[in-house]
């Protein structure tokens, strides 16, 4: 069987990818979303995932789509609930 590499935490995506492009530190971004920073600090720092609520959140925010963000986060939940079955 072919083992898959572990994928990126949608966190981490949002903190490389989309917070530096847009030159966002997590309060500001926090700001944007309406949420308290702490959020995004425990997102980006792969200790919370991004509830399909919140990725609407980020569509609006970002201009992304929020199945993007979704399906990063259920890939990344399924390779986890791999390694702990196996």
């Amino acid at each position: 069987m072919v083992r898959n590499p572990k994928p990126m935490h949608p966190g981490r995506v949002l903190a490389t990818v989309y917070m530096a492009d847009m030159g966002l530190n997590q309060s500001e971004l926090a700001t944007r979303c309406g949420c308290a920073p702490r959020k995004i600090n425990e997102i980006v720092n792969g200790k919370r995932g991004i509830s399909p609520q919140f990725a609407l959140v980020l569509e609006e925010v970002l201009g992304t789509t929020a199945e993007l963000w979704v399906r990063m986060q259920a890939e990344y939940d399924l390779w986890e609930a791999r390694q702990s079955a196996a």
